[in-house]
């Protein structure tokens, strides 16, 4: 077994378990002769829960489905730059896209985070959705650790980021205006993805309070049932109680 395969190993185990179960693998490896690969594995540290939860999103399909619309954006973004007709209008589309798509990862590591009993912060899905985000923009060794749920750092922009959007652009030239623009292009794409990243945050912010203001009124409306219940009953009990009055002064 290869140190990839054990790194995914490893980060599929429950958090609270990696250190003894890194350990304990560590000691295998030792005993089975293989003293290089437990040498390796032993300076492997334990993840941030951010991207321990991003490695517990295995799903193949939805991950293709990312990595293809971070693709959709590149290429959007390269047409962008050349000054395309529509260009505008396809890459907001396919950076809708690409923001669906990265929500849908997050809110599948969400769930990981849930069943692993670890708090959902929104710093937290912050993070994994930077990961994702960079890691399919990246595509390469990032994105494949990422896939096999072997991804032990996390990803920071980078010059292959760069040079992904560079390979949208004229082919052959290579000088340095095509590079500075290619930079601008990239620069341009990271911040399109965090004011759509930030979009949906305050969005979901948003639903949250509707739904905190909507549970206080059901709240209030179900106190103010019953004290209108509480009244009828206390209305209930002095018309009989006047009755009885009215029977003994009858008397």
């Amino acid at each position: 077994m290869n140190l990839r395969s054990l790194t995914a190993e490893l980060l599929a185990q429950p958090l609270d378990r990696f250190t003894a179960q890194r350990n304990a693998r560590v000691k295998e490896l030792k005993a089975s002769g293989q003293a290089d690969v437990a040498r390796e594995l032993a300076t492997l540290k334990k993840p941030a829960v951010a991207l321990w939860a991003a490695n517990q999103v295995r799903d193949s399909a939805l991950l293709s489905g990312l990595r293809r619309s971070a693709q959709a954006v590149a290429k959007a973004q390269a047409a962008a730059a050349t000054g395309r007709a529509n260009a505008a209008q396809d890459l907001r589309a396919a950076s809708e896209g690409f923001q669906r798509g990265l929500e849908s990862v997050a809110a599948t590591a969400a769930n990981a985070l849930r069943q692993g009993e670890h708090a959902v912060g929104e710093e937290t899905l912050r993070r994994i959705r930077d990961i994702f985000r960079l890691a399919a923009l990246q595509g390469g060794d990032t994105w494949d650790r990422l896939q096999e749920g072997a991804l032990t750092t996390e990803p920071r922009p980078a010059d292959d980021l760069i040079e992904m959007f560079a390979a949208g652009a004229t082919p052959g030239t290579g000088r340095r205006a095509d590079r500075a623009e290619a930079r601008r292009v990239a620069e341009l794409a990271e911040r399109t993805a965090r004011a759509d990243a930030e979009k949906a945050q305050q969005a979901v912010a948003a639903a949250d309070r509707r739904r905190l203001e909507a549970k206080e009124a059901a709240v209030a409306a179900r106190l103010a049932a019953e004290r209108a219940a509480a009244a009828d009953k206390e209305a209930a009990r002095a018309r009989a109680q006047a009755k009885k009055s009215q029977r003994r002064t009858g008397r």
